[in-house]
């Protein structure tokens, strides 16, 4: 039962720090100050690994966590912990710095670009149609022949930062509330 592996998870942590536990997806995430370091899934613990990391959860015979998304299986980012590593605080600790590590790197990581969306239509790259290229129709509109708007002007946007400033009144508690 996943309380019972959360509680003895909470014991081998000691030498680590708190660990926190939350209910997701028929499982629960395991926090550590805030951050999601591990999930448990099927009464497995699986702990946040990255590029540096991966090959040390490998060399331990670890496997990655993996789900089924339209037919296909999907290995994320958490690799199941050694066995060993559940006996002791001593020999978990290294394996919860290693994933608190790896969370860290990836909340701290600049956001990545998505890729542009393709599609057949195509919209204002060229394509090919019968040999020849021809330029696709810009979307219309909802006005016809409307401008599009300009920025606005710096004194609207500082009486717009003013008014965001400015204190809110407290309201009064109703009867009866404490």
């Amino acid at each position: 039962m996943s309380a019972d592996l959360i509680a003895h998870l909470q014991d081998v942590a000691s030498d680590f720090g708190a660990l926190s536990a939350r209910r997701m997806f028929g499982g629960h995430g395991i926090y550590h100050d805030g951050v999601m370091i591990g999930l448990i899934s099927d009464d497995v613990l699986y702990l946040k690994v990255d590029d540096q990391t991966r090959e040390r959860f490998r060399a331990a015979d670890s496997e990655p966590f993996m789900y089924t998304r339209r037919g296909e299986t999907v290995p994320t980012s958490y690799w199941s912990v050694p066995e060993a590593a559940m006996d002791s605080p001593q020999d978990m600790k290294p394996w919860l710095v290693l994933a608190f590590e790896a969370a860290l790197r990836k909340a701290n990581a600049p956001p990545k670009k998505r890729k542009a969306a393709t599609t057949s239509k195509g919209t204002g790259a060229a394509k090919q149609v019968a040999g020849t290229t021809t330029k696709s129709k810009p979307k219309p509109t909802a006005k016809t022949g409307a401008k599009p708007k300009s920025a606005p002007k710096k004194s609207a946007i500082k009486k717009a930062a003013s008014k965001k400033a400015a204190p809110k009144k407290a309201r009064p508690k109703p009867k009866g509330a404490r």
